[in-house]
């Protein structure tokens, strides 16, 4: 994925001042650790924790983004003022810094907003007392997280298709829990992220599993499976795919799935979000195992199908026997 970064501003939103700091000049693109710093946030939105949709081009949140690409630092302004309106009436929502990034991917000019919650750390500070040098140790309560951290909020909005992906958090607002940014800032219905989508398939998989007498150990084997091979394949979560990869032959348990899931909040085929595969690799991509015994599994996709490396037997006392085959070399990780 190739970010090419075009404009950016840092907004400051202390809670505790009352008003927002808007800053009139743009971020120095020039600076490397800037650049390093920008393209980790917006490479991060993407999560299995992701939401997707698109925006209404009548809504309050386009209405003020619309011609940022020629009047940067003012429209980010407005944006800002427009989600802090919401967000200052949290019980509970932290002090923060809002990044506005302009940038291109595949040719397309794209805008992300990132809200980055400040975090508590001890540093020196250089003081004078009595003519004489005096370190202090201080606390810092204002560090904004690091290059590697996921965002604690934010969104990457394609300026083309008013496609998003939003990453968000539920605040306080009048002692209710809300999803604030998506319910009142941008005022738009995203679709459930992959994490949510596949809750909804355990809890079904987990109840049809029981009311038809299968193991469940191996149907949430086979859902992990479904599930990357879907991604794999499409990108997103085909439930039909996964109905039919996890219960096979049983048509009955199968259509009870369905039907369980047709009843729950599980929407499928959403759209998907733009790392869904690496992020179906690492979530989905190996089966890890817990024994009773107290010996943890971590098995490869590919490995745990290959009777060849890998084989469950059921013992005559009820018990289960794991055998692994041809392996050529072991080494301890410490």
């Amino acid at each position: 994925m190739d970010i090419y970064l075009k404009s950016a501003i840092l907004h400051i939103i202390d809670r505790e001042t009352g008003t927002p700091v808007f800053s009139a000049k743009e971020l120095d693109l020039t600076t490397e650790y800037i650049r390093v710093y920008l393209t980790s946030k917006i490479t991060k939105l993407s999560t299995a924790q992701t939401k997707t949709g698109i925006l209404a081009e009548e809504s309050g949140f386009v209405d003020k983004m619309r011609g940022i690409p020629n009047d940067f630092v003012q429209k980010s302004q407005q944006l800002a003022q427009h989600w802090y309106d919401v967000y200052s009436g949290s019980e509970d929502a932290p002090s923060a810094d809002v990044l506005f990034i302009l940038y291109e991917l595949d040719t397309v000019m794209h805008l992300a907003m990132i809200k980055l919650n400040y975090k508590e750390s001890y540093t020196h500070y250089v003081d004078y007392e009595d003519e004489a040098v005096y370190n202090k140790l201080i606390i810092n309560r204002a560090i904004l997280p690091s290059k590697s951290q996921k965002p604690d909020e934010g969104m990457t909005v394609n300026l083309d298709t008013l496609a998003y992906e939003l990453l968000e958090k539920r605040y306080e607002f009048s002692g209710e829990k809300v999803w604030y940014f998506s319910e009142k800032v941008i005022e738009s219905q995203p679709a459930p992220s992959i994490e949510e989508n596949m809750k909804e398939i355990k809890k079904a998989v987990k109840r049809i599993g029981k009311k038809f007498n299968e193991d469940e150990f191996e149907l949430i084997a086979s859902v992990k499976e479904a599930v990357y091979e879907s991604i794999e394949e499409t990108g997103t979560i085909d439930n039909e795919q996964v109905a039919e990869l996890v219960f096979k032959e049983n048509i009955s348990a199968r259509m009870a799935y369905q039907d369980e899931v047709n009843e729950s909040k599980f929407v499928d085929k959403t759209p998907p979000v733009r790392e869904a595969r690496e992020i179906s690799e690492k979530k989905f991509g190996k089966q890890k195992l817990k024994m009773s015994n107290g010996i943890e599994l971590i098995v490869p996709i590919e490995v745990y199908r290959n009777g060849d490396l890998i084989e469950f037997v059921n013992n005559p006392d009820g018990t289960v026997s794991i055998v692994l085959k041809n392996i050529e070399k072991i080494s301890n990780q410490l």
